[in-house]
């Protein structure tokens, strides 16, 4: 591995006894991420479809991707969006899913999922949900890379799908404001999705 340096000119960081750094299990190796807002349609759909910058189910599905992954490095990743649910007496459920190829995006494995319960908020939107999804760290060789024939990528995508409530009802959709503040705009339905390799 090359040497840390505190610039690209800089002089080597060294561990306390003066030896070349070190990083502990769990240290952050590499890392990928995407934060964009969605636009066009961000209802979210009842048959889990894949998450995009203009809506649910396009061919632009958001995805991040780390080059020459190893056997023996460990990878997480992580997803966070705001819900929002339109209806004035159903809650809604929203089903979040991270899935993982490591064959260029031919193939992808859903390797994490959860629930969130969306409370009813009515037309007059005045509260949004953070919902996240994690996958664990886990090992490269867990998720099939092998050092022998070594995959180019390891990719990560996300789905979504509402099993309970409304269809229609329930968004993707962060406020323009939160607490009184001032508002933000453009920002409506702010998706966060990152990729970390790991020691």
């Amino acid at each position: 591995m090359s040497k840390v340096r505190l610039a690209p000119s800089g002089p080597p960081i060294l561990n306390e006894a003066g030896g070349a750094l070190e990083f502990g299990r769990g240290a952050r190796l590499r890392l990928a991420e995407a934060v964009t807002p969605m636009t066009g349609d961000d209802s979210i759909p009842a048959e889990a479809d894949l998450i995009c910058p203009d809506g649910f189910g396009n061919a632009d599905a958001l995805t991040v991707t780390l080059t020459s992954p190893k056997a023996s490095l460990n990878y997480r990743a992580n997803l966070a969006l705001d819900l929002a649910n339109t209806s004035d007496t159903d809650e809604g459920e929203v089903v979040l899913f991270l899935e993982v190829s490591i064959d260029g995006g031919a193939t992808y494995t859903t390797r994490a999922k959860n629930a969130h319960l969306i409370s009813p908020g009515g037309e007059a939107i005045t509260v949004a949900r953070q919902a996240q999804v994690w996958m664990p760290l886990v090992s490269g060789a867990a998720l099939g890379i092998n050092d022998a024939a070594p995959p180019a990528s390891i990719k990560v995508r996300a789905r979504a799908g509402l099993v309970v409530g409304v269809e229609g009802t329930v968004f993707v959709n962060s406020l323009a404001t939160s607490g009184g503040g001032a508002p933000v705009a453009g920002l409506n339905g702010t998706i966060h999705l990152e990729l970390e390799e790991c020691f």
